[in-house]
């Protein structure tokens, strides 16, 4: 013989069910309900950002591992056919960032950005842009004294005048995890060129 469906409540003319919520429960009779952590999401990918003064060596670090990176540099001769033209930055560095965010919409897993982003608010809008798309930051400091990276800018034929590097070196802040990287690799030179 198959069960019967329980019998329906009885339900009495003109009544609604009640539902009480906790706010009408005295709190002594209620337990506050475990709070869960956050989930953790998966990193869709990485955007690493080189920091470093001009001749620091972010470039040449860049086409030694055969990585292409966005460069404001290479911007700059796209747009101006001269990479050191510098009068037009909120242009360079807005297409830069719209390149990055289409990478980011189409989940390229590896994102390296070429640029100075000497100080905290330089490297911010990076940092926002990629935790915004689900992205882990790392950051790529080169830490090399001003005057290798003078004497080397002079080497390669774009003399950025000393003044303006030493300006620059003035304004360098190293990375800090308390920006966002959850990792800093450090890239210094070689004592023998250090030591001349």
């Amino acid at each position: 013989m198959a069960a019967e469906p329980p019998a329906p409540e009885p339900v009495v003319a003109g009544m609604l069910p009640v539902v009480v919520t906790p706010t009408q429960v005295a709190p002594a009779q209620v337990a506050p309900a475990p709070v869960a952590p956050a989930p953790v999401r998966a990193s869709k990918g990485t955007v690493v950002l080189a920091i470093g003064l001009p001749g620091s060596g972010k470039s040449s670090w860049f086409k030694r591992h055969n990585i292409h990176p966005l460069s404001s540099d290479l911007l700059r001769e796209l747009l101006f056919d001269d990479a050191q033209e510098q009068r037009f930055q909120d242009l360079v560095f807005s297409n830069l960032r719209s390149m990055l965010k289409a990478r980011l919409i189409a989940r390229r897993p590896m994102n390296y950005v070429d640029a100075t982003n000497l100080t905290s608010h330089d490297r911010h809008s990076w940092i926002k842009l990629a935790k915004d798309y689900g992205y882990d930051v790392q950051g790529l400091f080169f830490d090399v004294p001003v005057e290798i990276c003078m004497e080397r800018h002079q080497r390669r034929g774009r003399v950025v005048a000393e003044d303006v590097m030493r300006k620059m070196a003035g304004k360098l802040k190293p990375p800090a995890f308390e920006e966002g990287f959850s990792k800093i690799t450090v890239v210094r030179v070689k004592q023998k060129e250090a030591t001349g």
